[in-house]
């Protein structure tokens, strides 16, 4: 399943399972793009539109959030989510090649999502050319599988359909502070910052926590609700596992989410 088809069909059940985690993030990245009042913001990969809604109230009604996305109906979402707002726009974009002139933004934002883009160095050189001089980009990634909400299942997808391998790998190959800087670096950007943000999300147990996969929620939901029974099995029992470890079935548990912050000035 490609990227955009997984996103497509996934829009409606997003925000079930990853939705909570994602915006509790949000406002890390919306400090690392230092976001005031007045500011013309792109959000790129808007999803259902939690990056773009926390940006609207940031820049205030004097400010402009426009929202893309390659996937029209994560793109739908959004825009039932912020259409209300006079000073919202949206578009169908790929951010490796946005349609959008260059120098009318203030700010670039991108949260967890740039991991995906086949030539993520291309895609920030495309962030740097639609901001002004002083405009700021600023993404978020997660950094590695053992501290991941959704993507552990999708590592645990990895090992059981060897197809994947490559994908999950892209999933946190951007996890290295060193090599997230140089990324930004290489693309133009100076006064290159990174940090990272964690947290534990606490379940009274893994079936709780795991009953959104079992209903096939979400993109990875989706795609593990597709394997084979037996395939379903393995995963499943891999990340009980990495979560339950050896104090027996049926105990609370807790979920460590971790993701980088990076960000630069054109």
């Amino acid at each position: 399943m490609s990227v955009v088809r997984g996103y497509d069909a996934a829009a409606g059940t997003y925000d079930q399972i990853f939705g909570r985690v994602s915006r509790e993030f949000v406002p890390a990245l919306l400090r690392a793009a230092r976001l005031a009042p007045g500011m013309r913001v792109l959000d790129v990969a808007t999803g259902t539109g939690n990056v773009a809604e926390a940006a609207l109230a940031a820049v205030g009604p004097t400010g402009h959030v426009t929202a893309a996305d390659l996937s029209s109906a994560m793109l739908e979402r959004a825009r039932e989510r912020l259409g209300g707002h006079a000073n919202t726009s949206f578009f169908v974009e790929d951010g490796q090649a946005l349609g959008f002139p260059g120098g009318g933004f203030d700010a670039v934002l991108c949260g967890l999502a740039l991991m995906h883009f086949p030539d993520p160095a291309r895609g920030l050189a495309e962030f740097r050319r639609v901001l002004r001089d002083g405009g700021r980009a600023a993404v978020s990634v997660p950094t590695t599988s053992e501290r991941s909400f959704v993507f552990r299942v999708l590592t645990a997808i990895g090992r059981h359909v060897p197809s994947r391998a490559a994908e999950v790998a892209r999933s946190f190959a951007l996890g290295d502070p060193a090599r997230l800087r140089s990324l930004f670096e290489g693309a133009g950007f100076r006064e290159v910052e990174t940090v990272i943000e964690a947290r534990r999300y606490a379940f009274p147990s893994f079936d709780t926590y795991f009953e959104h996969f079992d209903r096939g929620a979400g993109v990875v939901g989706a795609e593990y609700a597709g394997l084979p029974q037996e395939v379903r099995r393995r995963v499943r029992e891999d990340v009980r596992r990495e979560l339950e470890g050896d104090g027996g079935r049926g105990r609370p548990i807790e979920v460590p989410v971790e993701f980088m912050f990076g960000s630069g000035c054109r």
